[in-house]
Parts: C-alpha cells; sequence; structure tokens
C-alpha cells in the first residue's frame, strides 16, 4: 500500500472516525472482480477506500440515522453524502424513486411478498446508495432475504470489476422476480374466486369478500411497481453510470420486466373488477328468479283464497247446503292450483 493510502488507512483508525453501527450489517470487498472478503468489520473495510479496482458493499438492516452518519467514511474522500439523504434512508417512508445528488444517487426501492401468516401482501423498504465505487442498501427488516441476492453477485463473476452498476443490475433483478412471485400468488388466488363464483360451491358474500381483499393487494402492489418503472427509466438515462454503454442492456431487461409486471396488473384489477360485475349479474338474477317463485306461489295461493272467499259470500250456490257442494269447492281448490303449479313448473318459474 502506498504511503497515501496507508495516511487514509491512518486517518479512518482515529477517534471519532471509525466505522461502528449499532444495528446487523454484512459486507463485501471486491478487488479486480474477484471477491476478496465478506464480512469484515466495517473500520477494516474503509481502509481500503480508495484502493485501485476496489469496490465494496455494505448492507445495514434497520439503521438509525446515526448509524448512517457513520457511514461517511467508507464514501470515497471526494464524496460526502447529502444529509437529505441520510434522513430520508433513514425516514424510509419515500415512494420508490431515484434521487440524484452532486457525487452520489440514492434509490428508494420496495421488496414486496406474500405473508405466510396472513396470506396479505408485506412490503420491506430498500433504499440504495449508489457510488462509483460504493454500493451501500438499507433494508427496513430482513423481508427482502440477501442469500439470492449474494447468489446472484457470485454468478456475475469478473463483470463486478467494471462497477457497482452490475451489483445494483442483480439487486434490482432480484426486487422485480419478487413482483412476479406476488403477481403469480395473486393469479392463483383470483382463478379459485373465479372457480367458486361459477361452480357456485361459495357463498355470494364471501366471494366479493375475497374480490376486495385481492383488489386491495393489487392496488398496493401498483403502488410499488408503479414508481418503480419510473426510478428504472432514470436509471437507464444517459451518464447515470460509469459503465453507461456496457450496464444499460442489463438496465433494460430489468426496465421491461418491469413493465410487463405493470401490464398484468392491470390484467389482474381488470379480472377482479369481471369477477365482482360478474357476482353482482348473479346475484340479480338470482333475485330474480326468487322474485317469479313468489309471484308463482302467491297467483296459487289466490285460487283457494278466491274461491273461498266466493263461496263465503251469503249467496246460494250449487250445492248449498248439501254435501256435494264442499266436495265441489274442495276439488276447485286442489285442481285450480295444481293447475297452476303444473304451468309454472313447465315455464321453469318453480
Amino acid at each position: 500500500m502506498s504511503d497515501t493510502m496507508q495516511q487514509e488507512g491512518d486517518d479512518v483508525e482515529r477517534p471519532g472516525r471509525d466505522v461502528q453501527v449499532g444495528c446487523a450489517h454484512h459486507s463485501r470487498l471486491y478487488r479486480d472482480g474477484v471477491l476478496v472478503a465478506s464480512d469484515l468489520p466495517l473500520t477494516e473495510l474503509a481502509k481500503h477506500r480508495g484502493e485501485p479496482d476496489t469496490l465494496f458493499w455494505v448492507d445495514l438492516l434497520a439503521p438509525t440515522a446515526a448509524d448512517l452518519r457513520t457511514l461517511v467514511p467508507l464514501a470515497d474522500g471526494e464524496v460526502e453524502l447529502h444529509p437529505l439523504a441520510i434522513e430520508n434512508a433513514a425516514a424510509g417512508s419515500q415512494r420508490p424513486r431515484l434521487v440524484r445528488y452532486r457525487d452520489h444517487s440514492l434509490l428508494h426501492a420496495r421488496a414486496v411478498r406474500v405473508d405466510d401468516r396472513t396470506g396479505s401482501l408485506a412490503s420491506t423498504r430498500v433504499a440504495v446508495f449508489i457510488l462509483d465505487r460504493v454500493l451501500i442498501t438499507i433494508r427496513s427488516d430482513d423481508g427482502f432475504p440477501l442469500a439470492p441476492l449474494l447468489e446472484a453477485w457470485d454468478d456475475i463473476g469478473a463483470l463486478t470489476k467494471r462497477g457497482v452498476g452490475f451489483l445494483l443490475h442483480a439487486l434490482l433483478d432480484q426486487l422485480v422476480d419478487g413482483y412476479f412471485e406476488v403477481l403469480d400468488d395473486l393469479d392463483d388466488r383470483i382463478q379459485s374466486v373465479e372457480d367458486e363464483l361459477l361452480e357456485g360451491t361459495g357463498p355470494t358474500r364471501e366471494i366479493q369478500l375475497q374480490s376486495f381483499a385481492l383488489r386491495k393487494d393489487v392496488v398496493k402492489l401498483s403502488r410499488v411497481v408503479l414508481p418503480m418503472n419510473e426510478a428504472l427509466s432514470a436509471l437507464l438515462r444517459p451518464g447515470s453510470h460509469a459503465a453507461y454503454d456496457e450496464i444499460v442492456p442489463y438496465y433494460q431487461d430489468v426496465y421491461d420486466h418491469a413493465l410487463r409486471a405493470t401490464e398484468r396488473i392491470d390484467g389482474l384489477r381488470d379480472t377482479i373488477e369481471s369477477i365482482l360485475s360478474t357476482s353482482l349479474a348473479m346475484q340479480g338474477n338470482s333475485l330474480n328468479e326468487i322474485m317469479k317463485k313468489l309471484t308463482a306461489w302467491a297467483a296459487i295461493i289466490a285460487i283457494p283464497t278466491g274461491v273461498t272467499g266466493y263461496f263465503g259470500q251469503n249467496i246460494p250456490f250449487p250445492g248449498y247446503d248439501e254435501p256435494w257442494g264442499f266436495w265441489l269447492s274442495a276439488v276447485m281448490l286442489v285442481g285450480l292450483a295444481s293447475g297452476l303449479w303444473v304451468s309454472f313448473k313447465r315455464r321453469g318459474w318453480l
């Protein structure tokens, strides 16, 4: 190591410049496209700042603003993390977007998943500081696992020597792949509701409640995916990375996947609206059938009511004061009512 590099390392080790955080953290050090070390203490990692062909990644899990301020020594000597960037990364309430500062960028994103306990959607806030040789990720919780991401970085191999843009691409690819896993789950749930509706195996109210819950999850997912498209589009603008010409096809691939996720969200939203419309139409048809049946039974009941009312008048009628008069009225009640019942049954009203 040169005298200048040794002097920088000594500066890092001085009191007040130690890189210590109180939250769980992970790290990786790459040199010339080769993984040199993993999970080094941040103070040790900072000693390699500025070395040629070296880049490193740091991940913090649910850090505080004070934890983020300790990351400043990890940045290159000419780079100072913007105070607003540190504040926004600590707050974690930003919608997915890319914010550019003078010499670094901050990407706000969200990872989504299906909660195994509740079956509803859950999200993890992910903030990413993007520097020329440093990538810092900040996760609000461990809902976004690191194992698949580390495997993806192992697969890209020597591409890491071309800058953090390729590390960022793998991270974005993992995020977007998570969107498709959620979309597949929503698609299966919607298909199940459709089957219950068409087969008539589920109560109408339960089907409507499931449809409303699905629509709520689709809206929640769209609030993540749609802004993410804008952030990915911003990454495709010229000059966003030193290796811009080389990284564009990779970012374009992720951007195309995000657009396809958006199209699927629109399709799921239309399907849910169709389920609700079909449910209401079937409910209206069922109500019409019930009204027809009630009308038919009312007509059947009206016949004996009319006959008994007619014979209840104080006027002589055939069979008056005769036993066969009673049987005549009984035959008329049963015969006319049975005739109406057969007629309505043939028409499908009963």
